[in-house]
């Protein structure tokens, strides 16, 4: 069987372009905007985010570079500013996300490329720190644990990136509002396994069209429902890599309810998403 090392998946999909075609995700990782890859990134990778809904406004940095074309490592910073909510101003939260990614094997002619990864997420701010954690009881850390899989195949003579990823989390929007049910009775604190899903089709040697999915563990109980209450999240996005160091990315994400009956407008919180990465 016909092993492809990382180097040779990112030229194979650009047609020896030799450029990166992951997009950084949320969490800082190689993969799509939403959904972690088990590819890892190419090398030293800055990427810049930023996504505007209705009623949030999150912008993310982050980096991330790989070793011995076996572990990666990320970091991103994500900040959240809500606007137009019931509870009043200074509603900015922010998350740091350490990120470790593990390569199990290289992708062959059958075989798709697995890897494990985790991301330790710390969550601070005025809504964690003043509002949940004090009113709700949830926490301001957690660790998402994740194994993922993915096969690039040919569809009509394009070719095709498929990845499928388990993650076992109990994050709030991601962690940006906190972690887990709270101390409320019938509160959920365990982990949840929810399903992500990528998949990207290579248009030309530097276009790629693609959709993710991202399901998210919904800790909602009694009483709460109106703040921790979350849906699936998903994406459709185009990407443009305009030489090897530079890739951009444009989005239209829907993030679904985030905090109904506290964010105004918040059954409808979609918009774009926009991302410049640099890859050195």
């Amino acid at each position: 069987m016909k092993k492809i090392s990382g180097a040779g998946i990112i030229a194979c999909m650009l047609f020896a372009s030799g450029a990166q075609a992951a997009i950084t995700d949320v969490d800082g990782q190689a993969g799509g905007g939403l959904v972690p890859w088990a590819l890892l990134s190419s090398g030293p990778t800055v990427a810049i985010s930023h996504l505007n809904t209705q009623n949030l406004d999150v912008n993310i940095v982050a980096a991330n570079t790989s070793f011995a074309n076996r572990v990666e490592v990320s970091y991103a910073h994500s900040m959240l500013d809500v606007t137009g909510s019931a509870l009043g101003n200074n509603n900015i939260d922010a998350v740091d996300n350490f990120g470790l990614k593990v390569k199990l094997n290289d992708m062959g002619d059958s075989m798709p490329q697995f890897a494990l990864g985790m991301v330790y997420k710390k969550a601070s701010g005025n809504l964690v720190d003043n509002v949940l954690t004090p009113a709700l009881g949830v926490d301001s850390s957690s660790t998402d644990v994740y194994g993922a899989a993915s096969k690039i195949v040919n569809v009509g003579g394009k070719n095709v990136l498929l990845n499928g990823v388990l993650r076992a989390s109990k994050a709030n929007q991601m962690g940006l509002l906190g972690f887990g049910g709270g101390s409320t009775a019938g509160a959920k604190t365990g982990y949840s396994i929810e399903p992500e899903v990528s998949v990207e089709m290579f248009a030309a040697d530097n276009v790629v069209f693609g959709a993710e999915y991202r399901a998210q563990p919904n800790n909602s109980v009694a009483g709460t429902s109106g703040v921790l209450h979350q849906n699936s999240a998903y994406d459709l996005n185009v990407v443009y890599v305009a030489n090897k160091n530079l890739t951009l990315t444009a989005a239209y994400a829907n993030l679904g309810a985030v905090a109904p009956g506290v964010v105004g407008n918040s059954n409808n919180q979609n918009g774009m998403f926009l991302q410049a990465q640099v890859s050195f």
